[in-house]
């Protein structure tokens, strides 16, 4: 049975520019799927068009070199293949006459099936998806088509593409093709699933790694270059895919009380799957059993620590630290010196960064807290010793932490003070001026009381002095009355004098007209009644 596949060596120079060229010119996976269509088969599909896009970003927007193509997951030999044709302009039914021997799903009449498990890579970095292809051959090692495997792995999710059909699960059945084999991937995802862009730039990263170092001591400058990469501002996809990975094992790695030990031996994670070809009767009987162990070396904690290194010597916090307390004769020391560590943090891009940076911070702070502080003014070094190492733990890229928090408050409550105090001195000097204004109006109405009262009781005498005079008159008037013959009138009138309020008296006015006297007749006249004060 004819069996043909394309690999990357089979291409000529040309071949390749031509197909890396079909592959930069695609703007969709819709259009990948509509370009590369095999009547008859499963062939790229969407799904694979997606992926296809997203490894071409993740590698800067084009694929350089078909290599790449080939490394994509889930591209196996049959898509690969597939993926040539359309690029080169070759006939697809002739292919799949090739393909499958001009019967896709053909069922071959020989007896007795081997399996064989195919991993790559192998040994692979944590995080990377593998990529399994199972093989199906009978006794005499020609490949079978169309029969079921089951697969089943101890971790992680096993994923199948046939076609527009994606199969995923610990334990899954697959077909083998027409050339006897079946592309699987199996993903290990962590607490928070990567996106397919972010996963491909994880993959585009770790491609450059060889897995195969003893120790990661071996792998120092590797590291350092990913770390270099990790902190450039277009590294934003690897960015997020790596902080998912190192905050699943933060306490273990990041916050271990031994640091230093994770450069020296790789964690190992192992898995075992076990794939089995069942018989054609089903029933569960197993025809043929393949067996493989995969290994992912953890890079996490080795990565960490050279990141550390790398982070605490570009900071050069001891010699800013020792700069700032030069300068120790301000009162602003510890401002200073925790800005020192705050400029540091902001300058770090993506969690895991700023997570070493407060690591990095913790390391100086504690060098500075148990040197020699004698050169240091005494004020300053008594700041520095009860106060920074507990400030610095919680300055972040936008905050100094609890100390900004505490100074500020401090600031505002004594400008609140001040306020207070301003507001009650200027009401204070305000009461005071209305209590001067009335002890000058108070003093001002008791001398007029005492005036009225020196008016009322003037009156009261010349009321008294005038009654006395009256009584005279009448007096007088009687007598003589009494002594000469004759008429003295007087028109009755009234003079009195009323009090109207107190301290006020009033003189009513009246009318007091001579009387006519004639010879011989005398008329009695008219008393004037004194009246009373």
């Amino acid at each position: 049975m004819p069996i043909v596949h394309l690999e990357p060596r089979d291409l000529s120079p040309l071949q390749a520019q031509q197909m890396i060229d079909f592959l930069n010119r695609a703007t969709s996976a819709q259009q990948l799927a509509r370009d590369i269509e095999f009547p008859g088969e499963p062939d790229i599909g969407i799904r694979l068009g997606q992926r296809l896009l997203d490894a071409r970003a993740a590698l800067g927007g084009a694929f350089t070199a078909v290599t790449q193509v080939r490394a994509v997951r889930l591209i196996g030999p049959d898509r690969f293949t597939e993926i040539c044709i359309a690029a080169l302009g070759f006939a697809p039914e002739r292919w799949v006459e090739l393909f499958h021997a001009g019967s896709p799903g053909f069922e071959s009449t020989e007896s007795g099936l081997a399996l064989a498990l195919d991993v790559r890579p192998q040994p692979a970095w944590l995080g990377q998806p593998l990529a399994l292809t199972l093989r199906v051959a009978d006794a005499g090692g020609t490949p079978r088509a169309g029969v079921a495997v089951t697969l089943q792995t101890g971790s992680g999710t096993l994923v199948w593409m046939y076609g527009f059909t994606r199969v995923e699960g610990q334990a899954i059945t697959v077909q083998s093709g027409a050339d006897g084999t079946a592309e699987i991937e199996l993903v290990r995802a962590p607490s928070e699933p990567l996106s397919d862009v972010q996963q491909a730039a994880l993959d585009t990263a770790f491609a450059a790694l060889d897995a195969s170092a003893p120790d990661p001591m071996k792998r120092e400058a590797d590291f350092r270059a990913l770390a270099g990469l990790y902190l450039l501002e277009r590294s934003y996809n690897l960015r997020r895919a790596i902080d998912i990975h190192v905050r699943d094992r933060r306490e273990a790695m990041l916050a271990s009380i031994n640091p230093g030990t994770w450069r020296f031996a790789w964690p190992v994670d192992s898995v075992l799957i076990q794939a089995d070809a069942l018989a054609a009767g089903g029933g569960g009987n197993t025809v043929a059993r393949a067996v493989r162990t995969v290994e992912w070396k953890n890079w996490v904690g080795a990565w960490l620590e050279f990141f550390a290194d790398a982070l605490r010597e570009g900071a050069g916090l001891d010699a800013k630290f020792g700069q700032a307390l030069g300068r120790a004769g301000s009162a602003e020391v510890l401002v200073d010196l925790l800005g020192q560590a705050q400029r540091f943090v902001a300058d770090q891009s993506g969690r895991t960064a700023q997570w070493l940076g407060q690591k990095t911070i913790d390391a100086a702070v504690a060098k500075v807290v148990s040197s020699d502080l004698d050169n240091v003014a005494p004020a300053a070094r008594v700041a520095v010793l009860t106060q920074f190492e507990v400030a610095a733990r919680e300055v972040s890229p936008t905050a100094l932490g609890s100390f900004t928090l505490v100074r500020n408050t401090r600031k505002e409550l004594l400008g609140s003070v001040a306020a207070v105090d301003a507001l009650s001195l200027e009401r204070l000097n305000r009461a005071e001026a209305l209590v001067a204004q009335v002890d000058t109006k108070a003093a001002r109405v008791e001398a007029l009381a005492v005036e009225v009262q020196r008016a009322s009781t003037k009156v009261g005498n010349d009321v008294t002095r005038f009654n006395t005079d009256i009584t005279r008159f009448n007096t007088d008037l009687a007598d003589f009355n009494r002594s000469r013959p004759g008429v003295v009138g007087v028109t009755p009138g009234v003079i009195g004098i009323t009090p109207v309020s107190p301290g006020v008296i009033g003189i009513t006015p009246g009318v007091v007209s001579p009387g006519v006297v004639s010879p011989g007749v005398v008329s009695p006249g008219v008393v004037i009644a004194p009246t009373s004060p």
